[in-house]
């Protein structure tokens, strides 16, 4: 069943009014921003926006896993501990906390409306498949604490408005003059308020996969995640021939409804020996396949023989002190090219004929991206839609591929495993995490097989696209209503 809800916004000094109509499904909990803007001199009402948000997926397969939870266990012994002593494998079907604890609303992470965050993201709402907060940040507030001070993002909940009954909660937050000013148009309840999580609720799916007879997957015990890519609906993995000792480069189908894989094909076995230690690999759109270790670049057909740099006499060369981030789009080569690491992330966009010299340059501020005494982690291209996710210190950062930057349609920061390998789902519009682990055999680590986790990036608890930007400056204060409706029982 579906509703109308009423959006509207109304400025007292220009006259302009706005009023469109939400369409919302017929469901027990609702809740609505009002967002007041004042002159801070003269106390008087300059904005009034009030709009109803929608309530994430996610907060539906928190309830339902809260009736599994609290019908199922047993006790609770302490914050982390749950005891269950019902039958573990008629529960193992669905992905509840008994099985998966990582996926747990109540032993991992905070809870995803713990901070109201405003950002100048204006993408239509998308009820269905929306779990990602996008924007720059604007503005933020903690659900239940007060602050006072100089941040110039952090709001305050007014205590002395807000109350909370058991059919209607109401959350009152204020701004003061110096912070939250700038454009934003959606506000959303997020688990924290400058990035996304990757604990996943919904959507995660449990894979091993089994190396071709004879080969084994190739180990660096500092990055194993590194070494995966994804490309056209295939998962590579970098391996080696166990006879030979040699590098091979390994494919999988990803579209196959098992938890066991064992379709794997060698896409490449190449000349150079296993034993040195290799960071990532990416494969070119001619079938070449580039191996990195430290700052060194190598060049492979995929017969296997080693083949000159572009642009070079040499099958290898030194790119200089740091050499993490390298990815091949089409005709363009992306490679990292700081000369410290205490320098802001700077990185040379080649032709893939020529590697020898740029075709320009990209500095990308640390007010975007902090690699300040940090390494970069990897880069990997979203196609779907032109991004390139960056990881940094345990963070992916989606970045437009034309400018580098980051802009109002750009995911924020989000957590991940450093060197998962990243794509997206365009049925379901979702950033997808591929993590791959070592599993422990009855000898020590089993290199025959890798544990994979595949799951979808970010879940917020709501979210409110309002009937046009809101506009807050210096010399305005702000208050924020949200009002939580909860139909009785």
């Amino acid at each position: 069943m579906i509703r109308q809800s009423k959006a509207t916004k109304r400025n007292f000094l220009t006259g302009e009014a706005i009023e469109i109509i939400k369409e919302k499904p017929l469901k027990a909990v609702r809740g609505v921003h009002t967002i007041e803007l004042f002159d801070a001199l003269t106390g008087k009402l300059v904005e009034r926006v009030e709009s109803e948000n929608f309530i994430s997926k996610v907060m539906e397969e928190l309830q339902r896993q809260a009736a599994l939870f609290a019908f199922l266990t047993d006790s609770i012994r302490s914050e982390r501990s749950i005891q269950y002593n019902g039958p573990l494998y008629d529960l193992a079907r669905y992905d509840v906390v008994f099985k998966n604890p990582d996926m747990s609303w109540y032993t991992d992470g905070d809870f995803p409306m713990s901070w109201l965050v405003l950002t100048d993201y204006d993408g239509p709402e998308d009820p269905e498949n929306e779990i990602i907060m996008r924007g720059r940040i604007i503005g933020y507030a903690d659900r239940y604490n007060t602050y006072v001070g100089s941040d110039t993002k952090l709001g305050s909940l007014n205590t002395a408005e807000s109350f909370a009954e058991p059919q209607h909660i109401h959350l009152v937050y204020d701004w003061p003059t110096h912070a939250a000013n700038g454009t934003f148009q959606s506000v959303y309840w997020n688990y924290h308020y400058e990035r996304n999580t990757s604990i996943a609720v919904i959507g995660k799916k449990y894979l091993q996969i089994s190396a071709p007879n004879g080969y084994l997957f190739y180990s660096n015990i500092f990055i194993d995640n590194a070494l995966t890519k994804v490309k056209n609906g295939k998962l590579y993995f970098m391996g080696k021939e166990v006879q030979t000792n040699k590098v091979a480069i390994l494919v999988y189908d990803l579209n196959v409804q098992a938890r066991t894989i064992t379709n794997g094909q060698v896409y490449a076995l190449l000349n150079i020996s296993a034993n040195y230690t290799y960071d990532d690999f990416e494969i070119a759109p001619n079938g070449d396949i580039y191996l990195i270790s430290g700052s060194t670049l190598y060049c492979f057909g995929q017969n296997g023989s080693p083949k000159n740099i572009p642009g070079t006499s040499q099958t290898s060369r030194d790119y200089g002190y740091l050499l993490d981030l390298f990815v091949i789009v089409g005709q363009d080569v992306y490679i990292e090219s700081r000369t410290s690491y205490t320098d802001d992330l700077k990185i040379n966009r080649y032709n893939i004929n020529d590697l020898v010299n740029p075709v320009d340059v990209k500095v990308i501020p640390r007010s975007s991206i902090d690699v300040y005494q940090k390494y970069c982690k990897g880069m990997h291209y979203i196609p779907e839609l032109d991004m390139l996710a960056i990881t940094v210190d345990g963070y992916t950062y989606f970045v437009d591929r034309t400018m580098l930057d980051l802009s109002k349609n750009t995911p924020v920061k989000t957590i991940v495993s450093n060197y998962s390998a990243m794509t997206y789902d365009t049925t379901k519009k979702q950033f997808i995490e591929i993590r791959h682990t070592t599993p422990t055999g009855p000898n020590g680590n089993d290199y025959t097989k890798h544990d994979v986790t595949i799951r979808p990036l970010g879940f917020i608890g709501a979210r409110n696209l309002l009937p046009s930007p809101v506009t807050k400056t210096s010399t305005n204060t702000m208050k924020l209503t949200y009002d939580l409706y909860i139909d009785s029982f």
